[in-house]
């Protein structure tokens, strides 16, 4: 059970060091808007898969993983440096398209409730 614990303490410290490097310490222009959505570690903290999603649609997601993956030497002793670890831990980043998906859930939803309301004037106005 400790090392459940452990292992959710070191992605929770590892979450917000990557968030303070990617939004401020890294200078690759495809980075500047990304987010980390979520860590998971490895049982043995040797493997972390980080997610990230990001706001320009001007970058593509294949540039912003390469940018991310040539940027992971630095990050990784960025990483050492700063978390109490024997060894700095392999990066995986993948790209999360969940808050795409709950953006357009977001908007059918809104225009679901904006085609109920016009539906209700309507009525209204006929009566």
């Amino acid at each position: 059970m400790s090392s459940e614990i452990r292992q959710q303490r070191v992605a929770g410290t590892i979450f917000e060091e990557l968030t303070i490097m990617l939004a401020g310490e890294l200078r690759d222009p495809r980075i500047s808007l990304v987010t980390v959505t979520d860590v998971r570690v490895s049982k043995d903290l040797r493997n972390v898969r980080v997610f990230v999603s990001h706001d320009d649609e001007a970058v593509s997601r294949r540039d912003l993983l390469q940018a991310l993956r040539n940027a992971t030497p630095y990050i990784r002793t960025q990483l050492a440096k700063r978390l109490a670890l024997r060894a700095a831990p392999e990066l995986i980043f993948s790209y999360d398209d969940a808050p795409e998906k709950a953006a357009r859930v977001d908007a059918i939803l809104r225009q679901i409730a904006a085609e109920r309301e016009t539906a209700k004037q309507e009525l209204a106005s006929d009566e």
